[in-house]
């Protein structure tokens, strides 16, 4: 079953962030191995992936209070507007055409979903999957360091429970 984190992601808030700090409407997208050229326009979003060069319409969707959002619309004839389209199979498309579905939504138990959220955690904080936790950053905020210790040591210890009763059922 494909999932998110392993596909290339094209987000227009995060492109519309950076062509504004930077003050160019020419953006470098850079995911570790695949790197590519977006031009951001008023109406479209011109990328260059795979060898192609994918154009997508950014459609204006109304808010609350008067708002306009922009959002991009699939290249595939789907209903629907995304804040994100997915590259992945030499197409780009939305994460609803792909079937792409969150790597927590497949883990079958809890003690996997803990599993996940700890070294998703472990990750935030800086240290590899192995080490049982992070040492804080320098200039970082010590309560939120601590509430993310506490939080680390509760899913650790799930993980760790479930690893023992496995054991313990293996003896058996």
């Amino acid at each position: 079953m494909p999932v998110l984190e392993n596909a290339f992601e094209v987000n227009l808030p995060k492109l519309m962030r950076a062509a504004k700090a930077t003050g160019s409407s020419r953006l470098v997208l850079d995911d570790g191995d695949v790197r590519t050229v977006a031009v951001l326009a008023e109406t479209r979003l011109a990328v260059f992936l795979g060898g192609q060069q994918w154009v997508v319409d950014i459609v204006p969707v109304q808010c609350l209070q008067g708002r306009v959002r922009p959002l991009l619309k699939c290249p595939r004839a789907h209903e629907g507007n995304f804040q994100s389209l997915y590259y992945r199979g030499r197409e780009l498309a939305c994460r609803h055409c792909h079937v792409l579905r969150y790597r927590s939504t497949l883990a079958a138990t809890s003690a996997e979903r803990a599993r996940l959220a700890r070294f998703k955690l472990l990750a935030k904080l800086g240290a590899a999957p192995d080490q049982p936790f992070a040492y804080r950053q320098p200039f970082k905020w010590r309560k939120r360091y601590q509430r993310q210790l506490t939080r680390l040591a509760g899913l650790t210890g799930i993980h760790y429970g479930a690893v023992r009763g496995w054991l313990q059922r293996q003896d058996v």
